[in-house]
């Protein structure tokens, strides 16, 4: 082989000679081979030139091994997502020297998602979504398989979406090419190269970028079962803090404002607790059961989260957490630790209540039953935590329907006048410490419940509060009797009908009622005949005689014959206009006192 300058080529290839090098070699070579040898020293060169490319082929193939277990040691190492998202785009660029490269993520709803670009200009690429199918990356997601096209925006055999393609005449993006990212068999999203402008992409460019998406599907994959194992871990120590903290607050006697404080502190977060009938509990937070008020009963329930409240396997409640922000899965699970300790609260609550209940209920027995001395009573007073001297009105709650009713609307009084509540004889008593007795019946009025209530006033002595008792007691016992059931009084605005519930005022009464009408009800007593109820209609409807046929739902004749027939019993002066006054008047009392105990 020619050698004028005593070199081999051999010894050129193990130095690693560039090609430039080789050629110029071949050049002098060529020039100075004796005549006869040019063909061979041609045949030498081509081999030499066809080993060196092959041995560079094998450096890059060497150096591209390299930089990808490099890589691989380098994405296990990183543990944030967001971070090793960052770091395969810088990878993507620097393998195969493209200008911008990116990774979309599969979202829940199998729409892949911009997370991470690097080379681009402007933010346009940033937050881009595509369904399954559309554009590139769609088209990779959809048949698991890679793609690369050599002008994207021009590409008709793609699904085109005019954001997208925006974004990429931004970019000023031509080739691109994009390979899937599977963990196993599922595809979690599309890593690309791109080049701002035409571009084609070699078979082993799209080896080297399937290769770089393997090593980072797994490492994504890895960093976000990390990220999920730290997130649960703290959210545990969260959880456990959390119950720590409360817990130690409620064995040091706090109440439901400090525990619900030290919640919403703990969640930086507007609390509100409400029962099980909705009505707000406790809470805390600036302006919170105003936030309430405006978001409850919307479809806005992102920045509002909800844990039940269980007392005694009985729904009890809830907690409401509201925050700007919104309130994620963690936040919800700290909610619910935060609902066992304020169900903890509501239930020492009730025992506490519970106990108050039975105590008031002895000492009103007692007081109101008349059998104990004054010094016994108020020394039961200060037993049952009761200021006797304070009463100043009773109010009476008698239920027209359900006795729970008057249970709760008794609690309720109690609670709003800051007073005590008790059951006796089958009615509620409330003692309330004011002496204004017109407030309190107009604020009951103002409810909407089935419940006949008196109030009366008293003086703070036990006989006056007995005697308060007694006219309530009294009250709605009259109150129904009027056909006024389910309605409130004073006892005061009763007063012209007190003389009921006297034995001097009721003889009085029913001497007057047997003068008056007394003849008339012997006879229906005896003969069973139904003239009282006749002549209270007939007068009832002012003597109008077809009305009051029609209200008694018998023919205007047979009204005529009865009325005859009263005439006979209490003769024809019935129905002067002085005397019918008195009859209706009789009839009234008489009803009442029928219908009144005792």
């Amino acid at each position: 082989m020619a050698d004028p300058t005593g070199d081999s080529w051999l010894q050129l290839l193990v130095d690693g000679a560039e090609l430039a090098d080789l050629e110029a070699f071949r050049a002098r070579s060529v020039d100075t081979a004796p005549p006869g040898t040019v063909a061979q020293v041609e045949s030498d060169a081509r081999r030499a030139l066809h080993l060196h490319a092959l041995l560079a082929e094998r450096k890059r193939h060497a150096a591209e091994l390299t930089v990808l277990n490099d890589l691989a040691r380098q994405l296990t190492a990183l543990r944030e997502p967001n971070v090793l998202l960052a770091e395969i785009a810088v990878q993507v660029r620097r393998l195969l020297t493209v200008d911008v490269a990116y990774v979309m993520l599969t979202r829940e709803d199998d729409v892949l998602r911009i997370e991470v670009v690097d080379g681009s200009m402007g933010d346009a690429l940033r937050g881009i979504e595509l369904p399954r199918g559309v554009g590139l990356g769609g088209r990779v997601l959809e048949t698991g398989k890679a793609y690369w096209s050599g002008d994207y925006v021009r590409d008709t055999l793609l699904a085109h979406e005019s954001t997208v393609d925006e974004a990429a005449v931004s970019e000023r993006l031509g080739g691109i090419l994009g390979v899937p990212l599977r963990v196993g068999d599922v595809p979690i999203g599309v890593l690309l190269a791109a080049g701002r402008g035409p571009r084609t992409f070699s078979e082993h460019e799209v080896g080297l970028l399937t290769s770089l998406a393997a090593h980072g599907a797994i490492a994504i994959h890895n960093a976000t079962l990390f990220d999920q194992y730290q997130r649960a871990a703290e959210e545990i120590q969260r959880n456990v803090d959390l119950h720590d903290r409360l817990t130690k607050t409620l064995l040091d006697g706090a109440g439901l404002a400090e525990i619900v404080e030290a919640l919403a502190l703990v969640l930086d977060a507007g609390i509100v607790v409400l029962d099980a009938e909705d009505a707000v509990l406790c809470s805390a937070g600036d302006d919170v059961e105003a936030a309430w008020s405006r978001v409850r009963g919307t479809t806005r329930t992102a920045s509002v989260g909800v844990a039940p409240i269980v007392v005694s396997e009985s729904y009890a409640g809830c907690v409401v957490a509201l925050r700007e922000r919104g309130v994620d899965d963690g936040t919800v699970r700290l909610l619910e630790t935060g609902a066992t300790v304020v169900g903890l609260v509501l239930a020492s609550d009730r025992a506490v209540a519970e106990a108050e209940r039975r105590a008031h209920g002895e000492f009103v027995a007692e007081l109101l039953g008349g059998h104990a001395d004054d010094q016994t009573i108020a020394r039961r007073a200060g037993t049952a935590r009761i200021n006797l001297g304070a009463i100043g009105c009773v109010a009476v709650l008698r239920p027209v329907a359900e006795d729970s009713e008057a249970t709760t609307g008794g609690a309720r009084l109690a609670r709003q006048e800051r007073g005590w509540s008790a059951q006796y004889e089958g009615s509620v008593v409330v003692l309330l410490p004011t002496h204004d007795v017109l407030r309190v019946r107009d604020d009951i009025r103002r409810w909407d419940a089935p419940v006949t209530v008196c109030v009366a006033e008293a003086d703070g002595t036990a006989a006056g509060v007995r005697a308060a008792y007694r006219q309530a007691h009294n009250g709605t016992a009259l109150l129904a009797a009027l056909g006024r059931a389910g309605t409130c009084a004073a006892a005061r605005e009763l007063g012209i009908y007190q003389s009921l519930f006297n034995q001097v005022g009721r003889d009085d009464l029913r001497a007057f009622i047997d003068s008056t009408v007394g003849a008339l009800l012997r006879h229906d007593q005896r003969y069973r005949t139904g003239l009282v109820p006749t002549l209270e209609t007939y007068l009832s409807h002012g003597g109008r005689h077809s009305a009051a046929a029609s209200a008694l739902r018998i023919h205007v004749n047979t009204l005529y014959q009865r009325l005859a027939r009263i005439s006979d019993v209490m003769g024809e002066g019935w129905k002067d206009s002085g005397r019918t006054l008195e009859i209706q008047l009789a009839l009234r009392l008489h009803r009442l006192t029928e219908s009144l105990p005792g």
